[in-house]
């Protein structure tokens, strides 16, 4: 599998914490990245998305931002899907919504290459922890391609939230480079 879990990615917003950048950069190489920002819904601060896309032209890497409750997603474009960060639970609804589930999940398992940063790295187990309602929960529908619920900035997670989690989790902590599933 091809699927890189992080917590910033190339976020340079998050330098302190960002040891990924040159991994991803490097595996981006010669690559076409499409950049998945429906972790952040419309009108919300979608600054990460942005920043990974002007990271990436920086780097001589083509990439395009494509919101898929606004756009088709012609997958056959592209070699990578970079999922930025904010909810999971929007992100796979826009992943349902828009009938796109299958879609991926066969990229995937076609050997595409996926980044799944911060929210956008939760949606590879089938459970996720979801927080946008402010109640803590634990959703269903995500991929199912770890066996452990994932969790980034595990390290900086409130008392609360810790209580809550199962017991078989991925702890990615802010300051972790790159994950690769296998």
């Amino acid at each position: 599998m091809n699927i890189y879990l992080t917590c910033y990615g190339v976020d340079t917003r998050h330098k302190e914490s960002i040891n990924s950048y040159d991994e991803i950069i490097d595996v981006f190489r010669n690559k076409r990245v499409v950049i998945i920002p429906n972790a952040r819904l419309i009108g919300e601060n979608r600054d990460s998305s942005y920043n990974v896309y002007k990271e990436l032209k920086k780097n001589n890497i083509y990439c395009e931002i494509v919101d898929i409750d606004s756009n088709n997603l012609n997958l056959s474009c592209f070699d990578v899907i970079y999922f930025t960060g904010g909810e999971p639970k929007y992100l796979m609804d826009s992943i349902y919504n828009n009938n796109l589930f299958d879609l991926i999940n066969n990229f995937i398992i076609s050997g595409g290459i996926i980044i799944g940063q911060s929210a956008g790295a939760m949606i590879f187990n089938k459970q996720y922890i979801d927080n946008s309602t402010h109640k803590t929960r634990i959703i269903d529908n995500g991929f199912d391609f770890c066996d452990r619920v994932i969790v980034p900035h595990f390290d900086c997670l409130s008392e609360d939230i810790l209580n809550f989690l199962p017991d078989n989790i991925l702890k990615i902590n802010d300051s972790d480079g790159v994950i690769k599933l296998d």
